[in-house]
Parts: C-alpha cells; structure tokens; sequence
C-alpha cells in the first residue's frame, strides 16, 4: 500500500526532513528553523542613533504632541514624527562617536510666525527670556501662548511653561529644571495661537550653563 509522505523516504519535503537509520527504520522530523542573529554594520550604527535620539526626545512627548499636532497627522505621533526629523538632520559624528547637534532638533514645527531676536540666558535662579513682539508684521497675535523649554543633557530632565507668557509681553521666565552647578541646558522657544490650532516652528536658543 502507497502510504505518501508516510512511507519511507530520504531527504527534504516542505518542511519535513525523512532519513533512515541503519536497522532500517523510518524517521520523519520537523525541519529547524535556523534563526540569524548576525547584524551588519550599518544596523548596528542605526541603532545606535535612534537610542541616543530617543533618549532625548521620549521626556519631551507631552510638548511633542502639541508643537506637531498639524503635521504629524493620524498616521503618526508627534513623537515620532520629532525622532524622524532628528534622525535625517540632528545626528552627528562616525560610529561609534555619534551625537546630537542640538541646534538641529525641532520640537514644533508650524506656519504661525516666530519671533525676532530671542535670546535666554539664566538669572535668579531662573532661565530668563526675551524676544521681539513682532505681531504688527507677522501672522502673531500678541495672545499667543509662549512655550518655553529648558532641558537638562545631562539627566533628561526639563522645564517648560505653557500659556504663562504670551508673544506681546515681549519676555518671560522659566524654573530650572532638577539640574547641578555645571549642568549645560538646551533652550527652546515656541509659540501657539490661543486656541491652539497653529504653532510656531520651534526656535533653538542656545546652551547656558548652570552656574549656582
């Protein structure tokens, strides 16, 4: 009686492996899967940038949110949308040395105009800022929201205000975020409008240093 696969066979069908041992005897068994664990180079450095650019951005998820709200869309995150950008423009370096040129990264992006001249610098213990009101030659109303962010490169951590100054009061100040003498923080700057619905394209501000 023909039996198919079941009869006696020698070799590879599909995903059965058939041999016959000395005694005659039939042994049928599944084919391994021979799992590939090797990466090349070129992966290994990928890797390498999206950690260092995640690093920096997944504590800044709630502003993300908001500064991407429009581009982004329904199929991504501001989140992800943020580490996207950083990884085309804001990575530095040959592996393994890579880095973050924090000058690159954005943390909003809109057509909401920015303003003149904004600088930051750290006094009374606070990160203190000014900017040029702008709206007599701007899209900028003088009630859109300022947001300012200081984040610590060292321990990730941040401060941000959201809504306590606005575009026509021309300045405002931020709490330093947990942070030690020596300490180097990244400024940022972004405005929307009152309700929301458009932002400014961010604006990098430099690095001041924690000195007390």
């Amino acid at each position: 009686m023909n039996m198919g696969i079941l009869s006696g066979f020698s070799g590879t069908v599909g995903t059965v492996i058939g041999s016959v041992k000395k005694n005659g005897d039939d042994i049928i068994r599944a084919k391994t899967k021979i799992r590939r664990v090797s990466q090349t180079e070129a992966q290994v450095n990928q890797r390498t940038k999206f950690g260092l650019v995640t690093q920096f951005m997944k504590p800044l998820s709630p502003l993300l949110k908001i500064g991407f709200s429009a581009i982004a869309g329904d199929s991504m995150s501001g989140y992800n949308y943020a580490c996207m950008q950083a990884l085309k423009k804001a990575v530095t370096g040959t592996a393994p040395d890579f880095a973050i040129d924090f000058s690159k990264i954005i943390i909003s992006e809109g057509g909401l105009h920015q303003v003149v001249r904004p600088t930051a610098e750290i006094a009374d213990g606070k990160v203190s800022f000014h900017w040029e009101d702008n709206t007599s030659s701007s899209n900028g109303q003088t009630t859109d929201q300022a947001i300012m962010v200081a984040f610590n490169t060292k321990n990730y951590e941040y401060s941000y205000s959201n809504g306590d100054f606005t575009r026509g009061s021309a300045s405002g100040s931020l709490a330093l975020p947990n942070s030690e003498v020596g300490d180097n923080l990244e400024i940022y700057l972004f405005f929307r409008t009152a309700d929301g619905t458009i932002v400014s394209s961010s604006q990098y501000l430099g690095t001041v240093t924690v000195t007390e």
